[in-house]
């Protein structure tokens, strides 16, 4: 077979009936042709995917891609299979669509990876800069999440202050001390205004202006007294408030130091631990970070490349439909083929469909009236079996009817013989008790039967069973005569 027509067969084509239509071998050769061009460009892409995703060997690489060529050749020659002549327009057209569109997404699934691989450069450019603001939004976020580490630090500094000594307590921080202290110094600024006004009035600088100890000298001296005894008992409160802190702080000062030396190894473990998990995310980030450059970072990278650059675009957008149309070609060719003019191969084809299909009724046809011939001739069989065996049905029974009336009549002539023996006996019995013992009974009166061998009865025969019945001997008047035996002796 030459190498155009396993071309042709392999684009699905039946050489024996294109043998006959030399002109179309080159068509279906071209169609072959194509198939094999996108399952390699299939397994190709396939292997640079596998590659830059999954780091695989070279060997294993090429098995998957092989592999992978492999699953789109059939997928490719299944829908060319699955397409042709006689559907209609409106239902060629969807079937055309359809099949279109499962085309569409395998060759977007194959022409991706290629156009990852022209545009390689540039995508590992982009790719670490996208893992530096990846490693910035992550430390980042750690830093927010392990805020607390900042407190813990805080804390431990005033619990190392307090445990040192350095963070001794003053009085003059205590709130009450402060408040005091602040009573203290509004009465005295009450106190000095007022005695000012006095001594003002004193003066007669001020007020009414008349020197010397008059009314209103005596009125803002009785007001500067208040503001002094105010101011003296504001200073009393200090004394004591300062006093009784004083002494707390004292007292407090060994405790506060003993609670520091049992706080500070707690916050210092929370402190380490907090830490060290900081640490490990910070790592397990970056090495994630670092580790990200399987399809989908790189897909990104390219979106980002060509985002605001049309020139960039445009390549991107250009390589993919190249190899986009180059995986849905083989459809279209079909596509473009059914609803194109009929060649003489599918002339031919359609002639021995038909003559198969012909082939095909002609035989079925056959083998129904065979299976109505046999089904009529089983028939017919068992009609007469059913015959027969009613007719030896009807001649089993009659055979034991006759033989049962045969047997009844035979048992009647036995049981009378016995019956008449039994009567003869009995009627010589009372002859001869009644005329003498030597006397006869006439012949007359008694009858000489003569009785038939029989062969003796066996075991449950009806004859050996049969029960002779009494005889009813000479009465007078509805008795018996004098002498004659009664039934019961039979």
């Amino acid at each position: 077979m030459s190498i155009s027509l396993v071309l042709a067969r392999i684009a699905g084509a039946r050489v024996d009936v294109l043998q006959k239509a030399p002109g179309d071998v080159a068509k279906h050769a071209a169609m072959g042709g194509v198939l094999i061009s996108t399952s390699t460009i299939a397994a190709v892409s396939a292997f640079f995917a596998l590659r830059s995703t999954l780091d695989l060997s070279v060997p294993l690489a090429v098995v998957a891609g092989l592999v992978w060529g492999v699953v789109i050749f059939n997928f490719d020659r299944m829908l060319m299979f699955s397409m042709g002549r006689g559907s209609g327009l409106i239902k060629g057209t969807a079937s055309a669509l359809s099949r279109f569109a499962l085309a569409a997404v395998i060759g977007s699934i194959v022409s991706t990876p290629l156009v990852l691989a022209i545009f390689d450069r540039e995508i590992s450019s982009e790719l670490v800069v996208m893992q530096a603001e990846a490693m910035k939004e992550n430390q980042r976020k750690a830093d927010e999440a392990y805020a607390k580490i900042t407190e813990l630090e805080q804390e431990q500094t005033r619990l190392l202050d307090v445990v040192s000594g350095r963070a001794a307590a003053s009085v003059s921080d205590n709130a009450d001390v402060t408040a005091a202290k602040a009573k203290l110094d509004a009465a005295e600024k009450a106190y000095l205004d007022a005695n000012a006004q006095a001594q003002c009035e004193f003066d007669g600088t001020c007020g009414t202006k008349v020197p010397g100890n008059g009314e209103s000298y005596q009125q803002k001296k009785r007001l500067a007294d208040e503001a002094k005894g105010a101011r003296d008992k504001a200073q009393r409160n200090l004394d004591e408030i300062t006093a009784k802190v004083t002494d707390q702080l004292e007292s407090g000062a060994v405790n506060d130091t003993e609670q520091a030396q049992k706080r500070l190894p707690e916050v210092q473990g929370d402190l380490d631990r907090l830490r060290k998990d900081q640490k490990g995310l910070e790592e397990r980030s970056k090495s994630a970070t670092e580790q990200d450059t399987g399809l989908l970072a790189r897909l990104e990278a390219l979106d980002r490349i060509t985002e605001g650059r049309p020139s960039g675009a445009a390549a991107h957008l250009a390589v993919f439909l190249l190899f986009f149309c180059i995986e849905v070609l083989p459809v279209i060719a079909k596509v473009l083929s059914a609803f194109g003019p009929e060649t003489l191969y599918d002339r031919l084809l359609r002639r021995v469909d038909d003559d198969a299909d012909t082939d095909d009724k002609v035989w079925a046809e056959r083998d129904r009236d065979l299976a109505k011939a046999k089904a009529e001739q089983q028939a017919e069989m068992e009609l007469k079996q059913l015959d027969a065996q009613m007719a030896t049905h009807a001649k089993t029974a009659q055979l034991v009817a006759d033989k049962q009336l045969k047997m009844a009549m035979k048992a009647i002539d036995v049981w009378g013989e016995l019956a008449q023996l039994c009567t003869d006996e009995e009627l010589d019995r009372w002859y001869r008790e009644h005329v003498g013992p030597n006397a006869r009974t006439p012949a007359a009166l008694r009858p000489e039967p003569v009785v038939p061998q029989q062969p003796a009865p066996q075991q449950g025969d009806p004859e050996s069973t049969l029960r002779i019945p009494r005889v009813v001997l000479p009465h007078q008047n509805g008795a018996p005569v004098n002498g004659a035996p009664s039934n019961n002796h039979l």
